[in-house]
């Protein structure tokens, strides 16, 4: 009923605006008050809301107006630049974290598939708590770690949504070609959808500004941030996702800020209710009832967090001791997605209400987020003593040179340019090859051909197109070897081939060897095998030597990198 919608929207504003109340009066950011307020109006509480379609349509609208904000302050081409270092991040710290918790969920007596679900729910951070409560409290704009830590954020979606997709499509074993191929399909056609709608932006919008006037600005926002979003719900993936595209093709006109200014008030009203009605999901009873579990979770997080965010952002992305504690107590918030996979993990029947246990996870922390971010400097200090200690060294030379390599490869010569060249170009040989396989599946299943001559030509054009692009992906490849060979050469004085073709080898080893160990309870989860979880931990040990071959390689020649000319300058674009 349309009356019962509008009491509940005006239950929302009203206590939304009470929520905001009462975050200033304990001088809280606003997110806080309104989690508090809708986790006590909600159903689980004073059942003051209960309409659960609105409360679900005003997530939606909220999450979605907010990454579109979000995609205003980052254009694509920027985050390109980083996007392989926030990848790779975004990827093991998503490992790491589901490892950690896998493990410490089986040694609570928790079955295996429970562990896995555990695993993945904790795994991802918050997108949109993490910007409002860095912005209310002065802590986003102007931070060298939030472009990195926005593109690891944006990662984490991604892969949020992909699992979504899995848990809603892939009833069984037969199903997931199925949805690999909706995912393949899905992403190719909004990336084309954006990079067409990228190139006309700005003739489309200076058309209509000069026709209509600054009056059109708010609609020309809103509709491309609608469309956009409606693109990405049309093909099975996230509404959010649309949105930061449409906001990232904004953010490139000319008249970017005038958009910003004219869909933040709208902006506001709805992640308002955003925050409030993810409130309205936990449940008191619940959070009673299993107190001593959500405790044990969030400790688990925390220090997970730690662990993950902190070690990766310190040998990938260089960061200081400040940076890594400021990081790694922002990446605390459970993620929103979190909820939407505990929904459609339910169907499983899990034994335990993942949508409360989720909900509380989430609800508690953002508040533990709030309260530690104010103290990252503090917290430091134990990072600036630990500096000192002589088992520190070997990790800092490790960092020290990853960093120089991301830097070397960042510089403009003409094997850096070739490398990346080379390796867009693995990545559209690999799409291409992808569409290859999908396209000869509808054609061998499709009834319109069903003659024997036409399979004939159809396996050889399939087995002649597939081995010409095996032997072109691995043409490219051992190209991409022997470049990044030089380009590690490139970072010493003597420029030594073969300690660098030494240097490499054992890199790729240690982090195939990681993300096979971390990403193992996904492998061994069909199979029933005693003692099999032992693997991963062999695997780990194995890192741990390799690395330390690997440093002390590094460590010997480490006068020679101090002395080189390229060292300098390649140190002064990282600072920079």
């Amino acid at each position: 009923m349309i009356e019962s919608e509008l009491i509940t929207l005006g239950i929302l504003f009203l206590f939304a605006v009470i929520g905001g109340v009462i975050a200033e009066r304990f001088r809280q950011p606003a997110v806080i008050g309104l989690l508090l307020i809708g986790a006590i109006i909600g159903p689980n509480a004073l059942n003051f809301v209960q309409d659960q379609n609105m409360i679900e349509m005003m997530t939606e609208f909220g999450a979605i107006l907010l990454l579109f904000v979000i995609g205003l302050e980052f254009v694509i081409p920027k985050l390109i630049k980083i996007g392989f270092k926030a990848l790779l991040i975004g990827f093991l710290k998503i490992g790491i974290i589901f490892f950690m918790t896998y493990e410490f969920s089986l040694l609570l007596n928790f079955s295996k598939s429970i562990a896995l679900i555990f695993g993945i729910l904790l795994s991802f951070s918050s997108t949109v708590v993490i910007i409002k409560i860095l912005e209310s409290k002065g802590l986003y704009h102007g931070r060298r770690e939030m472009p990195l830590l926005i593109g690891v954020l944006l990662v984490e979606d991604i892969f949020a949504v992909l699992i979504l997709t899995f848990l809603s499509g892939a009833n069984n074993a037969s199903n997931i070609a199925a949805v690999f191929e909706k995912i393949a399909i899905s992403i190719t056609v909004l990336a084309i959808a954006y990079i067409i709608v990228n190139k006309l932006s700005r003739i489309i919008v200076s058309w209509f500004i000069k026709n209509s006037g600054d009056e059109a600005v708010t609609f020309i926002a809103l509709g491309s941030c609608v469309g956009f979003s409606y693109l990405a719900y049309f093909l099975g993936l996230s509404p959010s996702i649309g949105a930061f595209l449409a906001g990232s093709i904004v953010a490139s006109l000319p008249e970017a800020r005038l958009f910003e200014n004219a869909i933040r008030p709208y902006a506001l009203m709805f992640t308002s209710l955003f925050f409030i009605s993810v409130g309205t999901m936990v449940d008191l009873f619940f959070f009673k009832t299993h107190m001593i579990l959500i405790l044990i979770f969030i400790a688990l997080i925390v220090i997970s967090r730690f662990f993950a965010v902190g070690i990766i952002s310190y040998l990938f992305a260089n960061f200081k001791n400040d940076q890594i504690m400021f990081s790694s107590i922002a990446m605390i918030t459970v993620s929103e997605f979190s909820l939407l996979i505990a929904q459609s993990a339910m169907k499983l029947n899990p034994g335990i209400d993942l949508v409360s246990l989720t909900a509380s996870i989430i609800f508690i922390t953002a508040l533990l987020m709030s309260f530690l971010v104010n103290h990252y400097t503090k917290a430091s200090s134990l990072l600036d003593n630990a500096d000192n200690k002589k088992w520190a060294s070997h990790p800092k030379s490790l960092s020290r040179y990853i960093q120089l390599l991301f830097g070397q490869i960042d510089t403009e010569s003409s094997n850096t340019n070739k490398f990346k060249k080379t390796f867009f170009k693995v990545l559209a040989y690999i799409i291409v090859s992808l569409f290859i396989i999908i396209g000869f599946k509808k054609l061998f299943f499709s009834q319109k051909f069903a003659v024997l001559p036409f399979y004939i030509f159809l396996y050889i054009a399939f087995i002649a197109l597939m081995s010409f692009m095996i032997y072109k992906i691995y043409k490219m490849i051992g190209l991409m070897y022997k470049t990044l060979t030089i380009i590690i050469a490139d970072i010493s004085y003597s420029r030594n081939i073969k300690r660098s073709r030494y240097i490499l080898n054992n890199l790729l080893i240690t982090i195939t060897l990681f993300i096979v160990a971390i990403f193992f309870p996904l492998i061994i989860m069909p199979f029933n095998i005693p003692y099999l979880n032992i693997i991963p931990f062999i695997f780990l040990i194995f890192v741990f030597i390799k690395l330390k071959n690997v440093t002390d390689v590094i460590e010997s020649f480490q006068s020679e990198i101090d002395n080189f000319p390229k060292y300098k300058k390649i140190s002064e674009m990282q600072k920079a």
